[in-house]
């Protein structure tokens, strides 16, 4: 099929590029003018370029003109506020959607997020039949997203894919993790308990939209869950032992977890608010994801993945971590 890829310039891009290369797929990517073109460019897969933005609607029926599937990556994941990220997840979603009906594409796959389920319900993983409670401006805009999407899937064959966490070579808001790890030293919201949480390696997630796009399911109507997959490494691992883990990662013998009480956390969030307000420029830290780290965490099964699609990570947490850590070293990040 030819595929039009969303998001090109971003982290997953990339990795779901060579995926569906690797498919047999012919790949166009829709990019802005200024777009940084490195990341697709690097994979060494051909590619065609589609000048345009999702949140542009005149430049969306060229765009997807003689393709034959949508795999939409494009998403916002920090803003200066909520219409920043109602723009991009939503309306940019609505935008090409509409332009895929029109143009008579079969079949859209949507890059979503665990963050559209909220934390983990009654303290155990999310499954695709949850009803979504999304507690951030992020997940609730996704989740928007995902719901103008369903109001063509008379029109088009959806599948919705959520992964958790995303890391890996050149992401630079799990580095944060990292950063701590390579400090020894790391903070930990809430003083009581462990948070647990999913996590999934870019080129897994790459290869899920891949997979989803041959084998996936279709969304049938706006409720329920069919159509609809969580992906992961298959772990479920607390805050403790993915800063740990990291560190080992790093070659470091131990790293030492301080719990602070969550409360502290609003502070530096209005801090950072006010930071981001100055310099426009959106920060990691922030009230929307202080939201998210409330609540006992993020995690999400993947056994439909694996039953429906036959999806197997390919990158348990210690080689994704060495491998990422290896990157990092060798680019001077760390």
């Amino acid at each position: 099929m030819r595929v039009l890829l969303t998001g090109g310039s971003g982290f997953v891009g990339p990795a779901a590029a060579k995926a569906l290369s690797r498919a047999g797929h012919e790949v166009r990517c829709l990019m802005r003018e200024t777009s940084d073109r490195s990341g697709i460019e690097a994979t060494g897969i051909p590619v065609e370029y589609a000048l345009g933005d999702v949140c542009d609607a005149a430049s969306l029926p060229a765009a997807v003109e003689g393709v034959d599937a949508v795999v939409h990556v494009a998403g916002l994941t920090k803003g200066l506020n909520s219409q920043d990220y109602y723009r991009v997840n939503a309306y940019g979603t609505r935008l090409l959607a509409e332009a895929a009906v029109g143009a008579g594409v079969k079949r859209f796959v949507h890059c979503s997020t665990l963050a559209v389920a909220g934390p983990m319900p009654e303290g155990r993983p999310s499954v695709e039949g949850d009803t979504p409670v999304p507690v951030s401006n992020y997940g609730r805009s996704k989740l928007a997203g995902e719901e103008l999407l369903r109001r063509h899937a008379d029109k088009l064959e959806i599948t919705i894919v959520r992964p958790p966490i995303v890391y890996g070579p050149r992401d630079k808001d799990f580095f944060e993790v990292f950063k701590m790890a390579s400090l020894g030293i790391a903070l930990k919201p809430g003083l009581f308990g462990s948070k647990r949480y999913s996590i999934i390696h870019v080129e897994d997630l790459g290869s899920a939209l891949a997979i989803a796009l041959d084998k996936g399911h279709r969304v049938h109507d706006s409720r329920g869950g069919d159509g609809i997959y969580y992906v992961s490494d298959g772990g479920i691992y607390t805050w403790e032992e993915l800063i740990r883990r990291t560190a080992t990662a790093l070659g470091r013998d131990k790293a030492v977890v301080i719990p602070v009480p969550e409360v502290l956390s609003w502070p530096v969030g209005l801090w950072s608010e006010v930071a981001a307000r100055i310099t426009g420029k959106p920060q990691i830290i922030s009230f929307d994801k202080i939201r998210e780290t409330a609540g006992p965490g993020w995690s999400c099964s993947i056994d439909r993945a694996r039953d429906e699609l036959g999806f197997e990570p390919d990158y348990p947490l210690d080689r994704g971590l060495a491998e990422t850590a290896s990157w990092y070293r060798e680019n001077r990040w760390i």
